[in-house]
């Protein structure tokens, strides 16, 4: 292997690993705020960052007028909505449930290709789906205590935003440079963030709580797991097959089930492991068949 070839595949063994990580920042600090709140704090440092970055280097934030609802669109969806849904999901089930119900993100991006850009979907992709349906039901039957419902469907949702997300932004990382539309993104994420926080508090009252923990981990994860990893992303897709890309995004799952037993000292069950197991194996298959 040349080292052209090893770094972006370091890079997106590394993105993954820092997803791990988040999903365990999010566990944590869904004690402390609400889901809506977190998104919005994280959010607003990256914009503020990514801002100062654009005018140092591009000087300013130069996003063409007749994309400008396309990027607000994209950035409400992956930044604000995403996000938020996420934190939900994640504070409502547990770590490892929630990255490994987004190991299933490859599954939906392949039906959102098939319906946006008429990618052929296989029988042997069929069998993946229902085989990785099937994993998401042992990681539900599995949970000794019964799993939360509401925490579920806002995973599923949370999977379902981020594949729209990928394939509704495609088109533009094609007109722009990284820093410009991440920037663009971040920017519009807190337009959407904002309102939606102000509505989300409004209804539910929750408490928030600061802490210097949570001032850490707030600022630490917003620039290392979200700019970071997403920096590192867009670098290694620009590099890589999607199948090797498709097939490393396993680390993250795996990342987080390691770290919950050693943080929170939460394990799977026998049952969830096949479930997981199932999951992993119909993601990596349909990335390889995707090739």
């Amino acid at each position: 292997m040349t080292n052209t070839s090893l770094k972006p595949l370091l890079v997106i063994i590394g993105v993954n690993f820092l997803w791990g990580i988040d999903f365990i920042a999010i566990e944590y600090m869904m004690r402390f705020m609400s889901p809506a709140v977190f998104t919005l704090c994280r959010l607003g440092i990256g914009a503020v960052l990514l801002l100062l970055a654009c005018f140092l280097f591009r000087g300013g934030l130069h996003i063409q007028r007749q994309d400008m609802l396309h990027v607000l669109i994209a950035g409400g969806i992956g930044m604000s909505l995403y996000f938020t849904v996420e934190n939900l999901g994640t504070g409502l089930t547990s770590a490892s449930f929630s990255s490994l119900i987004m190991a299933t993100v490859p599954i939906f991006g392949m039906v959102g290709d098939r319906i946006v850009y008429g990618s052929k979907i296989t029988p042997l992709k069929v069998v993946c789906v229902v085989g990785s349906i099937l994993g998401v039901y042992l990681l539900v039957r599995g949970e000794p205590m019964g799993i939360n419902m509401v925490g579920l469907a806002a995973m599923f949702a949370a999977a379902i935003l981020w594949a729209f997300y990928i394939v509704y932004t495609k088109t533009l990382f094609d007109k722009y440079d990284l820093l410009t539309l991440l920037t663009g993104l971040f920017v519009a994420g807190v337009i959407v963030q904002i309102p939606l926080t102000l509505i989300s508090q409004g209804i539910t009252h929750a408490p928030i709580t600061i802490t210097p923990m949570g001032i850490f981990v707030t600022i630490a994860t917003a620039i290392v797991c979200i700019i970071v990893g997403q920096f590192g992303y867009v670098f290694a897709i620009g590099h890589l097959s999607p199948t090797v890309v498709s097939a490393f995004e396993n680390v993250l799952p795996v990342t987080t089930v390691i770290l919950s037993i050693i943080i929170f000292g939460k394990m799977l069950t026998g049952v969830q492991v096949i479930g997981a197991v199932l999951i992993m194996a119909a993601v990596t298959m349909i990335a390889i068949k995707s090739e």
